[in-house]
C-alpha cells in the first residue's frame, strides 16, 4: 500500500500544479476580455452631445492595480489567495480629503482604513502612510501640500495636524496641546505667502497659520451672515481668494487671503442651481467654482458671479455616478479629483479648456 501511494505522489503533484496553472489561466483571460471590454467602453462627457464637451471622465482609481503601480505577480496572487497566503491589497475604504504634489502623485486620506494613500503613477509606486510611533489615526479629513511637497493631514477627532515629508517621515505635529484645534477639517495651504489655513468646525471659524504652525490670524464666527459659519467643512486657496465650504448655511463663501469677506456663491434649496450640505469646492484654470454635493451625489459648477454653468454625476456606482462623494480637488492641469467615499474609491475626470469647450452659461 505504502508503494502504491508513493507512486501515486508525482501524478498527484502534476495534477495539482496543472490546477493551478488552469485556475490562473481562466483568471488572466477574464481579466483581459474586461480589460478590452473596459477599454471599447463609450468615453464620457458633459454635457452630452450634441453640446460641445466641457468635462470627461478619465478613471477611477480604487487600488494600486488600477494605476499599475508594483505589484506581485498574477501568478503568484492567485497561488497565494488558492491557498490562504494572500497579502492584503491596499484599497480605499472610505476616501475623504485628496491633494495632488508637485510630481503629480495623488494623496488622499482614508478616515474608515486611518491611513494615508500615496499612490504615484510616474514611478510606478505606492505608498501608505500609517499613524506614527505614539500616535494614532482616528477621523482623517483634510490634506495638503507645501512647495516642498511635505504633507500635512488633519485628524478631526485628536484635533492634530500632522506633517510628513514627501517620504512619509513625520516633521512634527500641530495642535498637540489640548484644545488647540476643536475638530479641525478642511486644510489648505497657500504656497506663495507660506500659510496654513484650517478650517474648525465647531468653533465656526477658518485658522491662519504659518508652516511652522504659529498662529496668525482667525476669521469667522458662528453664525448666518457674511463672514458667519454654521459648520463650515473643506477649502480651497486659488489665486487671491479663498473659499470655505460653509455647509449647512447651504453656500460657498469667498474672502481675500486675509479673511476679509468678498462674496457668496449658492443658496439653499432642492432645485438646480442650489445647494443643500455642500461639502468639497475647488477652482480650475478659468476661475470656475467647483462644489461637491455628498447627499445628491453631484457636483455643480458656478461662474466668479454665482451663475451655474453646469451639473454632473449622479447617485449609483458606475462611472461617473456618485455614492456620498466628500472632497474635490483640481490640478494645474486641469484634472479634477473627486472623492467618492461610500463607492470606496476616486474619481478623475478633466476640464476640456480647448479654445470653444469653456464653460459658460
Amino acid at each position: 500500500m505504502r508503494l502504491a501511494m508513493s507512486s501515486n505522489k508525482p501524478k498527484l503533484t502534476k495534477l495539482v500544479a496543472a490546477t493551478l496553472f488552469g485556475v490562473a489561466l481562466v483568471f488572466s483571460l477574464f481579466i483581459a476580455s474586461n480589460g478590452e471590454h473596459g477599454d471599447k467602453e463609450k468615453e464620457l462627457y458633459w454635457p452630452s452631445p450634441p453640446d460641445p464637451p466641457r468635462i470627461k471622465y478619465v478613471r477611477s482609481i480604487a487600488s494600486p492595480r488600477d494605476l499599475k503601480l508594483k505589484q506581485s505577480s498574477f501568478l503568484k496572487r492567485v497561488v497565494k489567495k488558492i491557498i490562504g497566503t494572500e497579502d492584503p491589497e491596499p484599497a480605499m475604504m472610505s476616501p475623504y480629503g485628496i491633494v495632488t504634489d508637485s510630481r503629480q502623485r495623488i494623496i488622499a486620506v482614508d478616515s474608515k482604513a486611518r491611513m494615508i494613500h500615496v499612490f504615484d503613477p510616474q514611478e510606478k509606486k505606492y505608498v501608505a502612510i500609517r499613524a506614527p510611533k505614539k500616535e494614532m489615526f482616528v477621523s482623517l479629513v483634510g490634506v495638503a501640500v507645501d512647495g516642498q511637497d511635505n504633507i500635512y493631514v488633519s485628524d478631526s477627532y485628536t484635533g492634530k495636524i500632522f506633517i510628513f515629508d514627501r517620504n512619509g517621515k513625520l516633521i512634527k505635529r500641530i495642535g498637540s496641546e489640548e484644545g488647540s484645534f476643536n475638530r479641525p477639517t478642511g486644510i489648505a495651504i497657500d504656497k506663495a505667502s507660506r500659510r496654513l489655513y484650517v478650517v474648525e468646525t465647531v468653533k465656526g471659524e477658518v485658522d491662519v497659520l504659518d508652516l511652522d504652525g504659529i498662529g496668525l490670524f482667525k476669521f469667522g464666527k458662528r453664525g448666518e451672515g457674511q463672514g458667519e459659519f454654521n459648520h463650515p467643512t473643506q477649502i480651497c486657496v486659488s489665486g487671491d481668494s479663498v473659499y470655505v465650504t460653509d455647509t449647512l448655511n447651504a453656500r460657498i463663501q469667498v474672502f481675500d487671503k486675509d479673511g476679509h469677506f468678498i462674496s457668496v456663491v449658492g443658496r439653499h434649496g432642492d432645485g438646480i442651481g442650489d445647494l443643500d450640505k455642500p461639502k468639497g469646492v475647488a477652482i480650475d484654470s478659468h476661475g470656475h467654482i467647483y462644489v461637491v454635493e455628498g447627499l445628491r451625489d453631484r457636483v455643480q459648477i458656478f461662474d466668479k458671479e454665482g451663475n451655474l454653468l453646469l451639473v454632473f454625476g449622479e447617485t449609483g456606482s458606475d462611472r461617473g455616478e456618485f455614492y456620498l462623494p466628500t472632497a474635490i480637488h483640481i490640478d494645474a492641469d486641469d484634472n479634477i479629483y473627486i472623492s467618492d467615499s461610500s463607492n470606496r474609491r476616486i474619481q478623475v475626470f478633466r476640464y476640456l479648456r480647448t479654445p470653444g469647450a469653456a464653460i459658460r452659461d
